[in-house]
Protein backbone atom coordinates (compact mmCIF):
# COMPACT_ATOMS: atom_id res chain seq x y z
CA UNK A 1 0.00 0.00 0.00
CA UNK A 2 1.67 3.09 -0.79
CA UNK A 3 1.74 6.31 1.44
CA UNK A 4 -1.58 7.94 -0.96
CA UNK A 5 -3.66 5.56 0.14
CA UNK A 6 -2.72 5.11 3.76
CA UNK A 7 -3.16 9.14 4.08
CA UNK A 8 -6.45 8.56 2.17
CA UNK A 9 -7.50 5.99 4.74
CA UNK A 10 -6.50 8.28 7.79
CA UNK A 11 -8.54 10.93 6.80
CA UNK A 12 -11.62 9.03 5.95
CA UNK A 13 -11.17 7.68 9.73
CA UNK A 14 -10.76 11.36 10.94
CA UNK A 15 -13.63 12.35 9.45
CA UNK A 16 -15.68 9.47 10.73
CA UNK A 17 -14.45 10.17 14.04
CA UNK A 18 -15.35 14.19 14.16
CA UNK A 19 -18.39 12.95 12.34
CA UNK A 20 -19.35 10.28 15.52
CA UNK A 21 -18.06 12.85 17.61
CA UNK A 22 -20.40 15.81 16.66
CA UNK A 23 -23.58 13.55 16.41
CA UNK A 24 -23.10 11.96 19.51
CA UNK A 25 -20.34 13.00 21.67
CA UNK A 26 -21.59 16.71 21.50
CA UNK A 27 -25.44 15.95 22.04
CA UNK A 28 -24.45 13.43 25.04
CA UNK A 29 -22.52 15.80 26.48
CA UNK A 30 -25.17 18.47 27.09
CA UNK A 31 -27.63 16.02 27.66
CA UNK A 32 -25.83 15.11 30.83
CA UNK A 33 -24.26 18.63 31.55
CA UNK A 34 -25.26 21.43 34.49
CA UNK A 35 -24.14 24.48 34.70
CA UNK A 36 -22.94 25.44 38.19
CA UNK A 37 -26.06 27.14 39.96
CA UNK A 38 -26.30 28.64 43.56
CA UNK A 39 -29.15 25.98 44.34
CA UNK A 40 -26.87 22.86 43.47
CA UNK A 41 -25.69 22.03 46.89
CA UNK A 42 -22.47 21.68 45.21
CA UNK A 43 -19.11 24.19 45.61
CA UNK A 44 -18.55 25.05 42.00
CA UNK A 45 -18.02 27.59 39.60
CA UNK A 46 -16.88 30.89 41.86
CA UNK A 47 -18.43 30.23 45.24
CA UNK A 48 -16.52 30.23 47.87
CA UNK A 49 -18.54 27.92 49.73
CA UNK A 50 -21.47 25.48 49.22
CA UNK A 51 -24.12 27.50 47.25
CA UNK A 52 -23.04 30.64 48.75
CA UNK A 53 -20.33 33.38 48.23
CA UNK A 54 -18.76 34.37 45.10
CA UNK A 55 -21.79 35.31 42.32
CA UNK A 56 -24.89 33.75 44.52
CA UNK A 57 -27.15 36.22 46.53
CA UNK A 58 -26.05 34.22 50.06
CA UNK A 59 -23.05 35.06 51.45
CA UNK A 60 -21.30 32.21 53.60
CA UNK A 61 -20.30 32.59 57.21
CA UNK A 62 -17.00 33.71 57.24
CA UNK A 63 -17.74 36.51 54.84
CA UNK A 64 -20.29 38.37 57.25
CA UNK A 65 -19.56 40.27 60.98
CA UNK A 66 -22.38 39.00 63.75
CA UNK A 67 -25.51 40.67 64.97
CA UNK A 68 -24.21 42.71 67.89
CA UNK A 69 -27.25 43.48 70.86
CA UNK A 70 -26.71 47.19 72.16
CA UNK A 71 -26.44 46.66 75.42
CA UNK A 72 -28.93 44.46 77.59
CA UNK A 73 -32.40 43.61 76.49
CA UNK A 74 -35.02 45.66 78.72
CA UNK A 75 -38.53 44.31 80.14
CA UNK A 76 -40.33 47.00 81.07
CA UNK A 77 -43.93 48.04 82.84
CA UNK A 78 -46.74 48.91 80.44
CA UNK A 79 -49.60 48.61 82.95
CA UNK A 80 -50.93 46.97 85.56
CA UNK A 81 -49.01 43.24 85.57
CA UNK A 82 -48.30 43.84 81.97
CA UNK A 83 -44.97 44.47 80.84
CA UNK A 84 -42.76 45.03 76.96
CA UNK A 85 -39.91 43.56 76.10
CA UNK A 86 -37.38 45.80 73.86
CA UNK A 87 -34.11 44.70 72.40
CA UNK A 88 -31.58 47.08 70.57
CA UNK A 89 -29.08 45.18 67.94
CA UNK A 90 -26.93 46.49 65.54
CA UNK A 91 -26.38 44.65 61.53
CA UNK A 92 -22.24 45.76 60.98
CA UNK A 93 -22.58 44.86 57.70
CA UNK A 94 -23.22 47.58 54.74
CA UNK A 95 -23.54 45.08 52.22
CA UNK A 96 -25.87 41.85 53.89
CA UNK A 97 -28.79 41.47 55.79
CA UNK A 98 -31.34 38.83 57.25
CA UNK A 99 -34.44 38.71 55.57
CA UNK A 100 -35.80 36.41 58.84
CA UNK A 101 -33.84 36.04 62.00
CA UNK A 102 -35.10 33.65 64.27
CA UNK A 103 -35.17 34.46 68.30
CA UNK A 104 -36.15 33.82 71.41
CA UNK A 105 -36.76 36.24 74.79
CA UNK A 106 -36.43 34.53 78.25
CA UNK A 107 -38.10 36.68 80.69
CA UNK A 108 -36.60 36.13 84.08
CA UNK A 109 -37.18 37.78 87.62
CA UNK A 110 -34.48 38.91 89.91
CA UNK A 111 -33.32 35.29 91.09
CA UNK A 112 -34.99 32.86 88.96
CA UNK A 113 -33.13 30.31 86.99
CA UNK A 114 -36.30 29.12 85.21
CA UNK A 115 -38.32 31.79 82.59
CA UNK A 116 -41.31 33.37 83.56
CA UNK A 117 -42.09 33.72 80.29
CA UNK A 118 -40.59 33.16 76.86
CA UNK A 119 -41.59 34.66 73.78
CA UNK A 120 -39.90 33.64 69.85
CA UNK A 121 -40.58 35.79 66.95
CA UNK A 122 -38.44 36.64 63.08
CA UNK A 123 -37.44 40.19 62.81
CA UNK A 124 -35.64 41.71 59.83
CA UNK A 125 -31.73 43.09 59.86
CA UNK A 126 -31.41 45.72 57.36
CA UNK A 127 -27.81 46.55 56.30
CA UNK A 128 -25.74 48.50 57.84
CA UNK A 129 -28.49 49.61 60.59
CA UNK A 130 -29.55 49.64 64.62
CA UNK A 131 -33.24 48.32 64.79
CA UNK A 132 -35.32 47.16 67.39
CA UNK A 133 -37.17 44.12 68.28
CA UNK A 134 -40.09 44.85 70.28
CA UNK A 135 -42.35 42.55 72.17
CA UNK A 136 -45.58 43.63 74.66
CA UNK A 137 -48.17 44.15 75.92
CA UNK A 138 -47.77 40.89 77.70
CA UNK A 139 -49.20 39.69 80.90
CA UNK A 140 -47.11 38.02 83.70
CA UNK A 141 -48.42 36.46 86.71
CA UNK A 142 -49.74 39.07 89.68
CA UNK A 143 -47.47 39.40 92.16
CA UNK A 144 -44.44 38.80 90.44
CA UNK A 145 -41.80 41.33 89.00
CA UNK A 146 -39.95 40.28 85.92
CA UNK A 147 -36.40 41.92 85.95
CA UNK A 148 -33.98 40.71 83.31
CA UNK A 149 -34.56 39.20 79.96
CA UNK A 150 -32.25 37.50 77.72
CA UNK A 151 -32.23 37.46 73.43
CA UNK A 152 -30.87 33.90 71.96
CA UNK A 153 -30.77 33.51 68.17
CA UNK A 154 -32.00 30.67 66.15
CA UNK A 155 -28.89 29.96 64.46
CA UNK A 156 -30.27 28.06 61.73
CA UNK A 157 -32.42 31.04 60.79
CA UNK A 158 -29.22 33.35 60.41
CA UNK A 159 -28.79 33.46 56.50
CA UNK A 160 -26.87 36.51 55.33
CA UNK A 161 -28.16 37.77 51.64
CA UNK A 162 -26.38 40.67 49.72
CA UNK A 163 -27.82 43.77 49.85
CA UNK A 164 -25.99 46.74 48.96
CA UNK A 165 -29.05 49.17 48.34
CA UNK A 166 -29.07 52.57 50.93
CA UNK A 167 -31.42 53.01 52.95
CA UNK A 168 -34.44 55.60 52.46
CA UNK A 169 -33.79 58.73 53.84
CA UNK A 170 -36.80 58.83 57.03
CA UNK A 171 -35.96 62.04 59.31
CA UNK A 172 -38.35 62.48 62.67
CA UNK A 173 -38.37 66.42 62.61
CA UNK A 174 -40.85 66.90 65.47
CA UNK A 175 -41.05 65.19 69.01
CA UNK A 176 -43.01 66.56 71.68
CA UNK A 177 -43.88 64.26 74.94
CA UNK A 178 -46.82 65.45 76.36
CA UNK A 179 -48.95 64.17 79.86
CA UNK A 180 -46.11 62.68 81.37
CA UNK A 181 -47.81 62.82 84.81
CA UNK A 182 -50.94 60.86 84.15
CA UNK A 183 -51.29 59.32 80.35
CA UNK A 184 -47.90 60.07 78.71
CA UNK A 185 -48.23 60.54 75.16
CA UNK A 186 -45.17 60.90 72.25
CA UNK A 187 -46.01 62.64 68.82
CA UNK A 188 -43.66 62.89 66.43
CA UNK A 189 -43.37 63.58 62.47
CA UNK A 190 -41.50 61.43 60.49
CA UNK A 191 -40.89 62.75 56.90
CA UNK A 192 -39.51 60.91 53.87
CA UNK A 193 -36.48 62.67 52.27
CA UNK A 194 -36.09 60.26 49.53
CA UNK A 195 -37.01 60.08 46.13
CA UNK A 196 -39.61 57.08 45.70
CA UNK A 197 -42.61 56.08 48.08
CA UNK A 198 -41.11 53.71 51.57
CA UNK A 199 -43.57 51.81 52.63
CA UNK A 200 -44.39 49.24 56.12
CA UNK A 201 -42.30 51.63 58.26
CA UNK A 202 -41.70 50.01 61.42
CA UNK A 203 -41.07 53.00 64.46
CA UNK A 204 -40.05 52.10 68.31
CA UNK A 205 -39.83 55.03 70.56
CA UNK A 206 -37.57 54.76 73.49
CA UNK A 207 -37.84 56.96 76.87
CA UNK A 208 -34.84 57.34 78.88
CA UNK A 209 -34.31 58.92 82.31
CA UNK A 210 -31.66 61.30 83.35
CA UNK A 211 -28.86 58.75 83.61
CA UNK A 212 -29.65 57.44 80.12
CA UNK A 213 -31.79 53.97 81.62
CA UNK A 214 -34.71 52.82 78.99
CA UNK A 215 -37.73 53.57 81.23
CA UNK A 216 -40.53 52.76 78.71
CA UNK A 217 -41.16 52.03 74.78
CA UNK A 218 -43.39 51.77 72.45
CA UNK A 219 -44.05 50.48 68.53
CA UNK A 220 -46.13 52.00 65.89
CA UNK A 221 -46.44 51.41 62.09
CA UNK A 222 -46.72 53.82 59.35
CA UNK A 223 -48.03 52.22 55.98
CA UNK A 224 -46.49 54.42 52.85
CA UNK A 225 -44.94 57.80 52.86
CA UNK A 226 -45.00 59.64 49.01
CA UNK A 227 -41.52 61.44 48.57
CA UNK A 228 -41.14 64.72 50.56
CA UNK A 229 -44.38 63.47 52.41
CA UNK A 230 -44.57 63.59 56.52
CA UNK A 231 -46.97 61.96 58.58
CA UNK A 232 -47.75 62.04 62.22
CA UNK A 233 -47.20 59.00 64.57
CA UNK A 234 -48.34 58.93 68.27
CA UNK A 235 -47.30 56.70 70.59
CA UNK A 236 -48.86 56.35 74.44
CA UNK A 237 -48.56 54.55 77.71
CA UNK A 238 -51.75 53.89 80.09
CA UNK A 239 -49.89 55.22 82.89
CA UNK A 240 -46.86 57.71 84.36
CA UNK A 241 -43.18 56.18 83.87
CA UNK A 242 -42.29 56.65 87.86
CA UNK A 243 -38.99 58.73 87.05
CA UNK A 244 -38.77 61.89 84.96
CA UNK A 245 -38.21 61.24 81.43
CA UNK A 246 -35.45 63.25 80.00
CA UNK A 247 -34.48 61.34 76.51
CA UNK A 248 -36.42 60.55 73.94
CA UNK A 249 -35.43 58.30 70.33
CA UNK A 250 -37.26 57.02 67.84
CA UNK A 251 -35.83 54.01 65.97
CA UNK A 252 -36.86 53.34 62.23
CA UNK A 253 -36.76 50.38 60.53
CA UNK A 254 -38.35 49.78 57.02
CA UNK A 255 -39.84 46.36 56.45
CA UNK A 256 -39.29 44.52 53.28
CA UNK A 257 -42.88 43.15 53.05
CA UNK A 258 -46.22 43.25 54.79
CA UNK A 259 -45.04 39.92 56.47
CA UNK A 260 -43.57 41.76 59.48
CA UNK A 261 -46.53 43.76 59.96
CA UNK A 262 -48.55 42.42 63.15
Amino acid sequence: MNQWSRNRKRLILAIVLFVVFVLIGVPTFFLFYRAPTCFDMKQNGDETGIDCGGSCQLLCKAESLPLITKGDPRVLPVGNSTYAVVALVENPNSGAEIYRAGYTLKIYDAVGIIPLKEISGETYAPNASTFAIFEGPFAIEVGVTPKRVTLEWQRETLVWQKNVATLPALRVKENILSKEDSTPRLDVTLENLSLQKVSNIDLVALISDAEGNLVAASKTIIESLAPGEAAPAVFTWPKPFGVEAVGTKVIIRVFPDRSFIR
